[in-house]
């Protein structure tokens, strides 16, 4: 991860500018179910204020979510051919190699640019979420905590195949060129053997994401029933802003099986390029 924090470092003036919009996006995003919450129960008594500031926030997250589409394009594709010209520059590896390696660099560029953007979104929604739902109901926050740890058991699984997986079908995707230039036959089997490599890797995915799925639709369902059975008081906003964070911070566990796949792809391309 050494090359990542080296990207970090050199750009770090733009990067963090770049997730500065993202993170200002999210705050406001992470505050609309709260906001709603007090708009509806405010309209139904005769009042505007929430309703107000409920649009202010929508204005704002518009706002910087555009400044941070039209920087950002500008940052990365600068970073990727940074780092492609510098491998050229110095690297003696065969044709082949280079260019299946050249590709394969777009994907360090995918982490900063989707990965980061994602996770920035991700911890900002689980803690929000969480903070929020504990205010309200300790006992519904102990449950979708729990469902953290469940979930991360059930990624581990998974694991250690899909990252065998990947070594696997890059391993087989520097061969592309080569397989190519010895000829149509040679042409077939290589591209029907990473059809069944990435079938194979597809297929370990699907698996982890239903079993992901069914742990969080689980966990929400119980989490709606502890919240209805154990809360005094409840209004038609409180209801809907519960629903949202709870909601918002079970499918953000989601993004435990992306960790995963992310770190095995980044680390194994890293690897290959340095």
């Amino acid at each position: 991860m050494n090359k990542i924090y080296q990207i970090f470092k050199e750009y770090k003036y733009k990067l963090l500018l770049n997730y500065f919009f993202m993170s200002v996006t999210e705050l406001s995003i992470i505050s609309q179910p709260f906001l709603l919450g007090k708009s509806i129960d405010g309209l139904i008594s005769g009042g505007w204020f929430w309703i107000v500031l409920l649009f202010l926030s929508y204005s704002i997250s518009n706002l910087f979510n555009y400044k941070r589409m039209v920087y950002d394009t500008k940052v990365y594709t600068q970073i990727y051919n940074d780092i492609v010209l510098r491998f050229l520059k110095t690297n003696n590896t065969p044709d082949s190699v280079k260019v299946a390696r050249t590709d394969m660099a777009h994907d360090i560029v995918g982490v900063l640019e989707g990965y980061v953007h994602y996770y920035i979104a991700t911890i900002i929604t689980i803690f929000g979420s969480i903070g929020f739902i504990y205010f309200s109901n300790w006992k519904v926050g102990l449950l979708v905590t729990l469902a953290l740890i469940v979930i991360t058991f059930a990624v581990l699984v998974f694991y250690k195949k899909i990252r065998q997986g990947i070594n696997v079908r890059n391993n087989h995707y520097e061969n592309k060129v080569t397989a190519i230039q010895n000829g149509y036959d040679t042409s077939v089997s290589f591209f029907n053997r990473r059809r069944k490599l990435e079938i194979f890797e597809s297929t370990l995915q699907g698996k982890n994401w239903f079993l992901v799925g069914m742990i969080k639709s689980t966990f929400l369902a119980l989490a709606i029933i502890l919240l209805i059975t154990t809360s005094d008081n409840i209004t038609t906003g409180i209801v809907i802003t519960l629903y949202s964070y709870l909601n918002n911070f079970l499918v953000s566990l989601e993004s435990i099986p992306v960790v995963f796949e992310m770190y095995s792809r980044l680390n194994n391309i890293i690897k290959r390029i340095n």
